[in-house]
């Protein structure tokens, strides 16, 4: 069964890809003399996308690599996996009081903001249940069993993490324990290993956008592995149906606005019949059973990226509740069960012939 479900993850993947070059390709008429520019490239774990409207070519090969080039950066600098970079850095620091930089600060003061508004579903500090997931979700040849195995292909691998594993990384967590103490500085009360990666895609892209705005360009689309910011108007995109994904369950059109997914089709395994997946519930340690897919739409990329996260470990209620409260903040669910709630004016933003 787990080679099946491994087959059928990777094609997932494959459609997932297609559907995303397939995202940006949906743009209102171009401006009166310019050109659209549109390059890809893998960073920050998946395909990052750049489109915008450009009079000049020299130009525009200069600002795509200068985008790219930010890309590069965030992606070496806040890797989760990497021992060489500046999150690493920071995760490996033994004291009590850490001092961080200003990039660092302002993503760690929006983590805490966003753990605040979800109720602690967003959880920056799990990193040791991200990583104790992705290596049953991901890891798929048992090379990291064969340590404790002792042999290249246990009779009877584990397909899942035990209660043992699971708990020893939950203590192991908890935004609980960190505390702004100051100016670029957080008081952490016990060890734990932060993870951006449920929010750094959003966050590159709202800088993406940045260089983009700042540069002149009045109409792009900057989409990082489907954390979508753009600028200008009318930019058509597509929500993927969360089971059959080849279709899109919804169409939106943004005016200068950032649209995020959180899905439990993106990386997944199936065991006996459950799906489980790589958004994780802080509090039972497990992935999230409460929904399929959660869509935010908000300004900046960043936090729909963490809202849609957070909000996906909560009840489609509990959604719409908070979202109804936040200023403008809109969400779009497909709940366990296949139903969808949409939250107060979510519908202005829907495409219609």
């Amino acid at each position: 069964m787990h080679n099946q479900s491994s087959f059928k993850k990777n094609i997932l993947f494959a459609l997932i890809i297609i559907l995303f070059f397939l995202i940006g390709l949906w743009i209102s008429n171009k401006p009166n003399g310019e050109k659209l520019y549109s390059k890809s490239k893998f960073y920050l774990g998946s395909i990052v996308e750049v489109q915008f409207y450009c009079d000049d070519e020299k130009s525009a090969d200069h600002l795509m690599k200068v985008v790219f080039d930010e890309f590069e950066r965030i992606d070496k600098k806040y890797s989760f996996y990497s021992s060489e970079s500046y999150l690493a850095e920071v995760n490996s620091d033994t004291s009590s009081l850490i001092e961080v930089d200003d990039e660092t600060f302002l993503i760690i003061k929006l983590c805490d903001s966003v753990y605040n508004i979800t109720n602690g579903k967003f959880d920056a500090s799990i990193g040791s249940l991200t990583k104790l997931w992705k290596k049953y979700i991901e890891g798929e040849d048992f090379s990291l069993l064969r340590v404790s195995y002792g042999k290249d292909e246990p009779e009877n691998p584990k397909l899942i993490p035990d209660e043992e594993e699971i708990n020893y990384s939950k203590n192991n967590s908890g935004w609980i324990n960190l505390r702004i103490a100051g100016e670029n500085k957080i008081e952490r009360f016990k060890k734990f290993s932060l993870n951006f990666d449920a929010i750094i895609q959003g966050y590159a892209a709202d800088r993406a956008i940045k260089i983009l705005r700042s540069n002149g360009i009045e109409k792009a689309l900057v989409n990082a592995s489907g954390e979508i910011r753009v600028i200008g108007n009318n930019w058509r995109i597509g929500i993927k149906h969360p089971r059959n994904l080849n279709q899109l369950i919804e169409k939106v059109k943004l005016s200068d606005y950032s649209i995020a997914t959180s899905g439990d089709y993106e990386k997944f395994i199936e065991v006996d019949g459950r799906r489980y997946h790589h958004i994780i519930d802080p509090e039972t340690g497990f992935p999230s059973t409460k929904n399929m897919s959660v869509t935010v739409i908000a300004k900046d990329c960043a936090l729909a990226d963490a809202l849609a996260t957070g909000f996906f470990s909560l009840e489609p209620e509990e959604i719409i509740r908070i979202t109804n409260s936040l200023d403008d903040v809109y969400v779009f669910i497909v709940d366990s069960r296949n139903q969808i709630h949409k939250s107060r004016n979510f519908d202005k933003f829907l495409w219609r012939k």
